[in-house]
């Protein structure tokens, strides 16, 4: 009963409210965001999030953050041992034996077996291009390994990689709904993926120091070009690229801290993210 109100609220709203972007709550018409410090805020708090701007970043994922962070006895937790422990596992979870057995004969024993520092050079097809049945991948040591798929591969490389992994013309000429592929083209001549970008990096910025850096975000909404393609190797050549940026963690000496009045989190910001 206690959300009872909050709920009909999102209601009245509509559906869209809570499930897409964060833009009606800063930019109206649910409400209006007009201090510049907060809007800077808000925007670098969605940049870590999800590497968008806050009013393109989901609602449901800002209201959660922005509860999670400031509700009464907010903690932040960490996995004892490390964040390797996560890691651990995970693997333990992938590795572990099958009660199916539906993958016996590929491995054996009924295991998946997770391999580190194999580099996947392609993903092998049918001559007919029709089917994947597996991979290439580089050891550390340059053998070339095959890897074959009792049932399919999946695929979590960068969308705009697919192209370069798919070595079989037959295959990509499926993949892009022609009977010949017809690859995106610069105006040089050469083949290339052209992606819209969620954030501008202010071309004043120096080089050699990075003094000045800014990143904007791209407010001008570049869909057109991913709503027109009309096919999945298209769509991922031309899938937008969100910012990113560099997460670094560092320990802090605690002695003569009074650790029980610290906040668990604190955010420093002598500027916003676009200067």
């Amino acid at each position: 009963l206690r959300y009872l109100p909050s709920l009909f609220s999102i209601i009245r709203n509509g559906v869209e409210a809570s499930t897409g972007p964060f833009g009606p709550y800063m930019n109206g018409p649910i409400f209006t965001v007009r201090n510049a410090w907060l809007r800077d805020w808000l925007d670098a708090l969605a940049f870590s999030l999800s590497g968008l701007p806050a009013d393109r970043t989901s609602a449901g994922a800002m209201a959660y953050v922005l509860f999670d962070m400031h509700r009464e006895g907010a903690a932040l937790d960490y996995p004892k041992g490390g964040l390797g422990e996560v890691v651990k596992a995970l693997v333990n979870g992938v590795e572990q034996p099958t009660k199916s057995g539906s993958n016996k004969k590929a491995v054996g024993l009924g295991r998946s077996k997770v391999n580190l520092r194999h580099h996947v050079e392609s993903i092998d097809t049918t001559k007919d291009g029709t089917r994947v049945v597996g991979l290439t991948a580089r050891k550390a040591g340059g053998k070339m390994v095959k890897v074959k798929a009792t049932e399919g591969v999946i695929c979590n490389a960068p969308m705009w990689s697919l192209r370069k992994l798919i070595k079989n013309e037959k295959a990509l000429a499926i993949l892009s709904g022609r009977a010949d592929d017809v690859a995106v083209k610069d105006p040089s001549g050469g083949s290339t993926s052209i992606a819209a970008q969620s954030w501008q990096t202010d071309p004043a910025v120096d080089p050699k120091t990075g003094r000045g850096s800014v990143i904007r975000p791209a407010r001008q909404q570049q869909q057109q070009s991913s709503e027109d393609a009309d096919n999945l190797l298209a769509k991922c050549d031309n899938a937008e690229m969100t910012g990113s940026f560099l997460h670094l963690h560092v320990a802090l000496d605690a002695t003569n801290l009074d650790l029980d009045s610290l906040e668990p989190h604190y955010t420093v910001m002598d500027r916003g993210l676009e200067g």
